[in-house]
């Protein structure tokens, strides 16, 4: 059962988010090790921050969910096509498998744009398997991890 206040961040959720990050970043994973890995990290938070596209969860105060997303600039601008980056997803070691990362994703899914998102080979969250269970499909395969994507349904695209 889902127990937790949904929303947009914003710049000012950009601490409690960060404290989320680095509760969960050997599971994500995220390197936060150097100075240089935690200022690309707060950069694109700061990003993903400012735009509408990122949801949280909170369970009171506290963010226990967060799917970071931002516009595909080379999309938007080269092709006139609407699609999104997740730059990261995550959720709290207490609050997953309650349905908070569905919920988060649902979310974004409303847009009716393909979404993209890479998870790495050292994921620990279970994220492939939520990404299927949302209608996302593999879309390449590496070394260091897997490309997922969603697209609308065809007649949905063209409602849009």
């Amino acid at each position: 059962m889902i127990e937790h206040a949904q929303r947009t961040a914003s710049l000012n959720d950009i601490e409690k988010i960060w404290t989320l990050i680095k509760l969960v970043a050997d599971d994500v994973p995220i390197s936060l090790a150097s100075e240089a890995e935690q200022e690309k990290a707060l950069t694109e938070l700061m990003e993903c921050c400012t735009g509408p596209h990122s949801p949280i969860a909170l369970d009171g105060a506290d963010v226990v969910g967060v799917v970071l997303a931002k516009r595909d600039l080379l999309d938007w601008g080269l092709r006139n096509v609407e699609s999104f980056n997740i730059s990261l997803a995550a959720v709290s070691p207490a609050h997953r498998g309650k349905g908070v990362l569905k919920s988060l994703l649902s979310e974004l899914l409303q847009a009716n744009a393909p979404i993209y998102i890479g998870v790495k080979a050292a994921d620990a969250q279970g994220l492939p398997d939520e990404l299927k269970s949302c209608g996302f499909s593999l879309a390449a395969s590496g070394e260091q991890g897997e490309l997922y994507k969603w697209e609308p349904a065809a007649a949905e695209a063209k409602a849009a």
